[in-house]
C-alpha cells in the first residue's frame, strides 16, 4: 500500500491554523464572567454549609455527586465576600476555567495516545504515537469547539463546565488509563499508576452525569468483551483489573441512580412532558426511530458534517505501511456496533425523558455540544482503528488540498469567527459593564440600600459565544442578564448573594442583533 509523505494535521500551515481557531476560545476564557446559578450555588453554601449544600443538592435536585460536589466546594464565589469592582474569587474562576481547556486538549491527546499504543503496528508506519495523538487532539477540539452550538454552557459558564465538560474528560481519562493498562505487561510500575487514573476517571464519569454514565457504562462491557476474548498472555491480570473497575463502577452508578434529588428532578420533567406524546409502551415503541432521526440531524448540521468529513479524509489520506489481516466480522460488528451505541445512548435518553415533541423538538445545546465533541472523537478513533485496512483514497493530491480548504472554510463561517469577533470587539465592554455592575452592587450592600438599579448590558456585536445574553442560542436561566422585574429567578438569586432586598433593570434588556 503506498504511503503518504506527511500527516494532513501534521502540516505546518495546517497546525497553525487550528492554533489560531483554539486561541480566540482560550482568550475568552479570561473574560469570563460568573452565570446567576453560580451566585446561587456560592450563596446556597454560605447559608447551609458546603456539606449541608451537597447533602440538599442530591436529595432535592440531582444525583451527579461528583460534579456537584466538586463545583460547590470548588467554587471561589463562596469563599469570601464581594470585593468592590468584582465578586469573590473572579480571576480564580476563570483561572479554573483555563486549566479546564487545558485538561480537556491533554485528556484527548492522551486517550488518542493510548489508542495508538493498542493498535496493530504495521510495518514501515512513519509517524510516532505521540505526535499523532497531538495532532489529532488539535484537529478534534479546533474542529469541535467550531461546531458547537452553545459554546457559553460548556466553556465559560462555570457550573456548566463542572457538568457537562468535566464528564466528558472523565470518559476520555477512564479510555486512556484503561488502554494503558491493558497494554502494559504484569510488574510495569505504571502499571498501577494507570489502573487507579482509569478507575478514579469511572467512578467520576459515573457520578458526573447521565450521558458520561451511559458512555463509561457501554465502554466497560465491551472493555470486559475484549477482555475475555482476548488470547493475550496477560489475559488473567486484566480480567482482574476489569473485575475491580466493574465494582467501582457499579457502586459509583448505585449512588447516582439511587439518589432521590435525582429521581424527583426526573419525576417533574416526565409529569411534564408525558401528556404529550402518550405513555410509555408509546414512547417505547417510538424510541429507534426518534433517536435515529435527532442523530442523524445532529450529525448533519453543518459544522458536525464539515468536520466529520475533515477527519475521515485526512486520516484516510495517511496509510499505515504495509497492510495487516483484516478484522474478522464479529470483530468489525462489535467495533461498529459501540461506535453505534456510543453515540445513539444519550441521544435515546433524552428523548425517552426529555422531549416533548415526537420528532423535531431539539436537543438542548449545552447537551448536543457534549453529544459533538464525543461524536467526533469517537469518528477519529474508529478511522484509526479502521485505517490499516482501507484501500487508498484517489487522488491523494487533490484531496490533500480539499480538506484544508474546507477546514479553513468551516472556521471562518462557524463559532471560531464568531469567537474572534467577540474576543477583539465585545469582551473588554462586557468585562468593564460587569464591573459596573459589580460595584454598584458591592456599594449597596455595604449601604443596606433597598435596591439596586443596573443598567442592561450594551453589547451590539455579541454574537453568543461568550456573552450570554438572550437569545434564541442561550439559556434564560443561566445568564447574568436581568430583567425590570426584581422578581424575576435571575434578579432573585443575584439579590440572594449580595444580600440586596431588590435588583433590578432600569430599562429592558437588549437583544443582540442576529
Amino acid at each position: 500500500m503506498p504511503q503518504n509523505s506527511r500527516f494532513l494535521f501534521t502540516r505546518p500551515v495546517y497546525v497553525g491554523v487550528l492554533l489560531l481557531a483554539l486561541l480566540p476560545f482560550l482568550g475568552l476564557m479570561c473574560y469570563a464572567h460568573p452565570a446567576i446559578d453560580d451566585f446561587d450555588n456560592a450563596a446556597t453554601a454560605a447559608k447551609m454549609g458546603r456539606g449541608g449544600a451537597l447533602w440538599y443538592w442530591y436529595t432535592h435536585w440531582s444525583g451527579r455527586y461528583v460534579t456537584i460536589g466538586l463545583s460547590t466546594w470548588l467554587n471561589p464565589l463562596s469563599y469570601a465576600p464581594s470585593a468592590g469592582a468584582a465578586p469573590a474569587g473572579l480571576l480564580v474562576l476563570r483561572g479554573m476555567l483555563l486549566l479546564s481547556g487545558a485538561v480537556l486538549i491533554a485528556s484527548v491527546q492522551q486517550f488518542f495516545q493510548a489508542l495508538l499504543l493498542v493498535l496493530p503496528k504495521p510495518e514501515g508506519a512513519a509517524f510516532p504515537p505521540s505526535r499523532l495523538a497531538w495532532a489529532l487532539a488539535l484537529a478534534v477540539l479546533a474542529l469541535g469547539l467550531n461546531a458547537l452550538p452553545e459554546p457559553f454552557t460548556l466553556l465559560y459558564w462555570y457550573s456548566g463546565v463542572l457538568n457537562y465538560l468535566l464528564p466528558l474528560i472523565f470518559v476520555l481519562g477512564f479510555c486512556a488509563g484503561a488502554l494503558r493498562t491493558l497494554h502494559l505487561p504484569p510488574g510495569e510500575p505504571t502499571r498501577r499508576k494507570w489502573t487507579l487514573v482509569a478507575g478514579l476517571c469511572l467512578v467520576g464519569a459515573m457520578g458526573g452525569g447521565e450521558l458520561s454514565l451511559l458512555a463509561c457504562g457501554l465502554l466497560l462491557v465491551g472493555l470486559g468483551v475484549w477482555v475475555y476474548i482476548s488470547d493475550r498472555p496477560s489475559q488473567l491480570a486484566a480480567r482482574r483489573v476489569w473485575w475491580i473497575w466493574m465494582v467501582a463502577g457499579l457502586v459509583a452508578a448505585g449512588l447516582f441512580l439511587g439518589a432521590p434529588g435525582n429521581w424527583n428532578r426526573l419525576g417533574f420533567v416526565l409529569v411534564d412532558s408525558g401528556a404529550d406524546f402518550g405513555t410509555w409502551p408509546h414512547r417505547l415503541a417510538l424510541l429507534a426511530p426518534r433517536t435515529a432521526l435527532a442523530t442523524a440531524r445532529l450529525a448533519a448540521r453543518p459544522p458536525v458534517a464539515g468536520a466529520l468529513v475533515i477527519l475521515v479524509g485526512s486520516i484516510w489520506l495517511t496509510t499505515a505501511g504495509a497492510p495487516i489481516p483484516r478484522p474478522k466480522r464479529w470483530e468489525l460488528a462489535g467495533v461498529l456496533g459501540v461506535f453505534v451505541l456510543l453515540n445513539s445512548l444519550g441521544v435515546a435518553f433524552l428523548k425517552i425523558t426529555f422531549m416533548r415533541d415526537l420528532w423535531v423538538e431539539a436537543l438542548p445545546g449545552r447537551v448536543v455540544n457534549y453529544l459533538v465533541l464525543q461524536l467526533l472523537i469517537s469518528t477519529a478513533a474508529l478511522m484509526l482503528w479502521a485505517r490499516p485496512w482501507l484501500p487508498p483514497l484517489p487522488p491523494k493530491l487533490r484531496a490533500a488540498v480539499v480538506l484544508p480548504a474546507l477546514a479553513l472554510l468551516l472556521l471562518l463561517t462557524g463559532q471560531t469567527r464568531r469567537a474572534w469577533q467577540e474576543l477583539l470587539l465585545v469582551a473588554p465592554g462586557y468585562n468593564q459593564q460587569m464591573h459596573s455592575r459589580y460595584q454598584i452592587l458591592d456599594d449597596a450592600r455595604r449601604r443596606h440600600a433597598p435596591q439596586a438599579i443596573l443598567a442592561p448590558l450594551q453589547l451590539p456585536d455579541a454574537t453568543g459565544v461568550l456573552v450570554p445574553i438572550p437569545s434564541a442560542r442561550q439559556r434564560a436561566d443561566v445568564n447574568l442578564e436581568l430583567s425590570t422585574d426584581y422578581t424575576q429567578k435571575n434578579n432573585q438569586l443575584l439579590a440572594h448573594y449580595y444580600g440586596v432586598p431588590c435588583v433590578y433593570l432600569s430599562a429592558p434588556p437588549v437583544a443582540p442583533q442576529p
